[in-house]
């Protein structure tokens, strides 16, 4: 099974593990509030990491939209895309 992982410690030296296989296309429109973990709002403030996520989500993407299927539960991320830009 393919897996694209990163393993990170945040601004509060606390690690955490983002699993970039299941990247989920989304628009602002459908995005309700910030995320809050433990009573604190998520925020990733490390240049160097936001960089690292955002080449490993790219590549999920190019993956996927070239017909790569990785995961047995991977969404459909052509066909999601496509209806949100509708």
């Amino acid at each position: 099974m393919f897996r694209i992982q990163n393993i990170a410690k945040l601004d509060d030296g606390q690690k955490t593990v983002f699993l970039i296989q299941d990247i989920f296309p989304i628009i602002e429109k459908y995005i309700e509030r910030e995320f809050i973990k433990f009573n604190k709002h998520f925020v990733i403030t490390s240049k160097a990491l936001i960089l690292e996520l955002e080449r490993k989500a790219k590549t999920i993407i190019n993956m996927s939209m070239n017909g790569v299927k990785f995961l047995p539960t991977q969404v459909d991320i052509n066909k999601i895309m496509q209806k949100l830009q509708n």
